[in-house]
């Protein structure tokens, strides 16, 4: 973008209001959209930042009924704790809202209207899950299976977690109802209302070739994928109770489907903001001109969504809405050993426990100085000891600590005067524009290094021009200027450190123009900014809150598990098998095709062990093996039975302690 001051509108996909988001949540979304916000008012350009808790959908009332609480209960319940989240990471929204909020319902009603008055809303007859044990439709999360692109068990009937594809019910493999775990269901009639995303196709693919160029990769990849593979008509309408009623004619026990609201959100916070706080702007300053600039932060999964679902919509209304500028999309964060993060499972940090363990400055710089933007990443302390203890504490802090100490103790706290030297000018002058270019362009782990590396080269000069030997003032004052301009430049990404910088300089809410002034006046007494973090100490105390939180939810689980009868245990043909093949599938990163042995037959499977084991471990390895399952096809590949294994920090296949012939029956 331009450096005019535009009106800048930045918005964070919106976590669910289901339960607490995890480090991966916080990085992508709500703590990135914090730091662009943070920049672009540093910019002087008027930012609005807005987002809110997701209250709607089958996650919040699966969730709900599991908990045996009312779905809007848990959404509010859900939404303080993340308000005091954002409070404790110091993400500071103008409005973080929840879509329970009357102008949202109001708004999402109004903008279906219009885009079926435009032609662009279609309902036809379809077949949709039903389980008759529960009797009721199972819509998204209330239904499981097998995906069939890359074979991950517990994908959804909306979207598989693991490949990010997007689904229908009628595509899982071996579906079962997630409510009562059956597999009773009937593909029954039942009418549904769509946008017609095929009619739409050629005004996005025209929006998309405007704001190609500035796209990040995995933005263009996903969407390229889906406008090659042609836009199909999607529905907005679900049948379950929870979510905002449908606004359609016949569509009476409908609601709107939570994909086709939650981003409209963006619109109705924005709406709601300027309802609530009187300003001289308005919401369509925003929404309407073409001085706005746009900027959205979410997970790679949520791309489709932001670059043709929701442009879609507003094109749809006719009504000539700004459509999103900039799409920054993070990679996954994994935990480590590249698992997804459950807190039910005791897998990864949550973010009510993250600020427990450290404090949130740390948080704030490792997740964006690993924030995942090429490829995903997987967690790890020793990288997390790393960004904090070298790069933070001992890089940066200290360098700015030990130049502002100095100055304060060999000149009496007064900045020397002078000229700074040009090649410390022309390095801080290269840093500021690839920071500036890095976040302009979707960017910001490589524009935090970047501050970091201007760090690295304040040691490395000061170190060399040995001030405390010969009394250069130069060195001194262009020293200074290095530490100032790191602080300025910090603090979209870590607002508390810059602070206490500034307090040094005696600088009162600089702006980013404050980074080409050379240092004067007087220099407060400077004090150590940061203290070393005993990482492997937060390591521990994360474990024994695992540990205990672990402890927990198995008795309640045990508590909560229904009983099967002998009957049904004995259905199940579990049998010792060798396996005898392994082979790697190309279509799938996670998937080997095995071979295996069962004494009466040779059995395949298509297993999800890629991650965990090498082909030479696999091969005539003794398994436990479930014989008859129904056959699915994933991957075009017939599976056949299963691999028994167990899943705590690692997954392990379970085995024998003795040597027994295929075929042999467990019992």
């Amino acid at each position: 973008m331009n450096d005019e001051k535009n009106n800048v509108l930045i918005c964070s996909a919106w976590p669910y209001a289901s339960g607490m988001p995890h480090l991966g949540n916080i990085q992508t979304s709500l703590l990135s959209g914090d730091v662009f916000s943070r920049y672009y008012r540093l910019k002087g350009h008027s930012v609005l930042y807005v987002s809110g808790s997701d209250a709607h959908g089958t996650r919040i009332e699966f969730e709900a009924e599991r908990q045996n609480m009312e779905p809007e209960e848990l959404a509010n319940e859900t939404h303080e704790k993340i308000l005091e989240i954002l409070e404790n990471f110091r993400i500071e929204f103008d409005n973080y809202t929840i879509t329970t909020n009357p102008t949202h319902e109001e708004f999402v009603q109004e903008i279906h209207r219009q885009m079926d008055n435009e032609g662009y809303i279609l309902s036809k007859e379809e077949e949709r899950a039903y389980c008759h044990d529960c009797q009721r439709f199972l819509a998204d999360r209330f239904i499981e299976g097998a995906c069939p692109e890359c074979g991950s068990d517990g994908a959804h009937g909306n979207q598989c977690d693991s490949c990010g594809s997007l689904l229908e019910p009628e595509e899982l493999v071996q579906p079962n109802c997630a409510i009562c775990g059956g597999e009773n269901i009937e593909f029954k009639n039942t009418r549904h209302w769509y946008i017609d995303l095929e009619k739409l196709q050629p005004g996005l693919e025209k929006y998309v070739g405007q704001n190609y160029d500035d796209w990040q990769d995995n933005v263009k990849r996903f969407t390229d994928q889906m406008l090659k593979d042609g836009l199909e008509p999607r529905a907005i309408t679900r049948d379950i109770d929870w979510g905002i009623p449908a606004p359609f004619e016949g569509a009476e026990e409908k609601v709107i489907y939570v994909w086709a609201e939650a981003a409209l959100g963006y619109v109705s916070a924005t709406i709601e903001y300027f309802e609530k706080n009187e300003s001289e702007e308005s919401w369509e300053d925003y929404w309407f001109s073409d001085d706005a600039f746009q900027v959205y932060t979410l997970a790679k999964d949520n791309i489709p969504f932001h670059t043709l679902l929701f442009p879609g919509q507003l094109l749809a209304s006719g009504q000539g809405y700004h459509l999103p500028d900039q799409i920054s999309a993070g990679e996954y964060l994994n935990w480590v050993g590249g698992k997804s993060f459950s807190k039910s499972k005791g897998v990864g940090i949550f973010a009510d426990d993250a600020t427990e363990l450290m404090d949130p400055v740390f948080w704030r710089f490792y997740l964006i100085f690993q924030r995942p933007e090429k490829k995903d990443v997987e967690f790890s302390w020793s990288e997390l000891d790393k960004a904090v203890n070298n790069i933070f504490i001992d890089n940066v802090s200290n360098f700015v600590n030990r130049v502002t100490s100095f100055a304060y103790s060999r000149f009496d706290g007064t900045i020397p005067e002078g000229k700074v030297e040009e090649n410390v000018n022309e390095k801080i002058e290269r840093t500021v524009s690839e920071v500036e270019s890095i976040i302009e362009s979707g960017g910001l782990s490589g524009a935090l290094r970047e501050i970091c590396d201007l760090a690295n080269f304040g040691n490395g000069y000061f170190q060399e021009k040995k001030p405390w030997e010969t009394e250069d003032e130069t060195v001194v004052l262009s020293s200074l200027k290095v530490a100032k301009a790191i602080s300025v430049m910090l603090e979209p990404f870590v607002p508390s450190f810059a602070k206490e910088v500034y307090e040094i300089f005696d600088l009162d809410q600089p702006g980013w123009d404050e980074i080409k002034r050379t240092p004067s006046g007087k220099l407060s007494e400077p004090r150590p900014l940061l203290e070393k973090q005993d990482i492997e100490g937060i390591r521990e105390g994360y474990k024994k809150r695992v540990e205990n939180k672990t402890r927990q939810t198995e008795v309640e689980q045990e508590m909560s598990k229904e009983k099967i009868s002998f009957d049904d245990f004995n259905a199940l043909d579990m049998r010792v098998g060798r396996i005898v093949n392994v082979d790697e599938m190309p279509s799938a990163d996670r998937l080997y095709k095995i071979k295996v042995d069962v004494g009466f037959d040779e059995l395949q499977t298509v297993s999800g062990l890629k991650n965990h084991y090498e082909v030479a471990d696999l091969e005539d390895r003794q398994v436990v093996v479930l014989t008859n399952l129904e056959p699915a096809t994933i991957h075009g590949e017939k599976s056949e039975c299963m691999l028994l294994a167990a899943e705590g920090e690692e997954l392990a296949l379970l085995g024998l302690d003795k040597e027994l012939d295929p075929g042999a029956e467990i019992a």
